[in-house]
């Protein structure tokens, strides 16, 4: 690399790091600067638009890479930032280095069963800025939870960066992107659904010991769920059902008197 590509490449950095941007993180109760997306990082993104449809194992860990590039504040350690935290720098990211515009593609059959009046494009704007704001002034927190069961107690809690990057690089590595049958489609949704249980348990306290779940791999942590009864289980679903709940208050908007999800995949970053 010659001298003057160098001195650009510098100055560039430096005008990534003072036209930063400010990110209310709900875990930390404050506001982290992160710099905005760079291209090399939002072709990045929108590689990852070739995933499986299942896991998302892609987007995840490139979206976890950018996060961990683009925090300006060094005290910050974003590997234990919740999925919760995630959502708001994508959101925010989203807003400040893509566009504050999200549109929503209607089918024939929406605007025909709604008698909408749409243009050529079948697509209404919305401004993703407004409708992340009138979500924040909602201020939901989401605490641990402790489940009583005889002389154990199960921590449930929102996963973190880190946890997330754990499952992935364990278990999705070797992801398929296509699903061949029905059989494999059944053994993957159910182990999905261990894994997301999983990921919401923090840790196990018994009259003996308390064991950790962050310490140990995915492995040893879905062994150990398995053998809890289904009635504990269904507590940890609700939990996690209460968080998404919510959440869908984010990701759900109602557009021209229809409920249109906002994908939180590559197609995110689309303008």
């Amino acid at each position: 690399m010659n001298t003057e590509v160098k001195d650009i490449l510098d100055i560039l950095e430096e005008l990534n790091v003072s036209s930063g941007f400010d990110i209310l993180i709900p875990s930390l109760k404050k506001e982290i600067k992160f710099k905005h997306l760079s291209t090399e990082q939002l072709k990045g993104i929108l590689k990852t638009v070739v995933d499986s449809p299942i896991y998302n194992s892609q987007f995840t860990t490139t979206i976890n890479r950018i996060i961990l590039e683009n925090c300006l504040d060094p005290s910050v350690d974003t590997k234990i930032l919740t999925i919760y935290d995630k959502l708001f720098i994508l959101f925010n990211t989203r807003i400040e280095s893509v566009s504050v515009d999200y549109s929503f593609e209607f089918t024939d059959e929406e605007i025909k069963e709604h008698s909408l009046n749409l243009d050529d494009t079948k697509k209404k704007i919305i401004n993703l800025s407004e409708h992340f704001t009138k979500f924040t002034k909602k201020q939901y927190e989401f605490l641990p939870e402790t489940i009583e069961h005889g002389t154990c107690s199960i921590v449930c809690g929102l996963p973190s960066i880190e946890t997330e990057n754990k499952l992935e690089k364990e278990l999705h590595k070797n992801v398929k992107i296509e699903v061949e049958s029905p059989e494999e489609l059944r053994e993957i949704v159910g182990e999905t659904f261990i894994n997301e249980i999983t990921k919401y348990v923090a840790k196990i306290v018994t009259d003996k010991n308390t064991i950790d779940f962050n310490t140990l791999d995915f492995k040893s942590r879905i062994k150990i769920i398995e053998q809890l009864p289904t009635n504990i289980i269904n507590k940890v679903i609700k939990f996690i059902e209460n968080y998404r709940s919510k959440v869908k208050e984010l990701t759900t908007v109602n557009v021209l008197g229809i409920d249109k999800d906002i994908s939180l995949d590559a197609s995110f970053f689309n303008t």
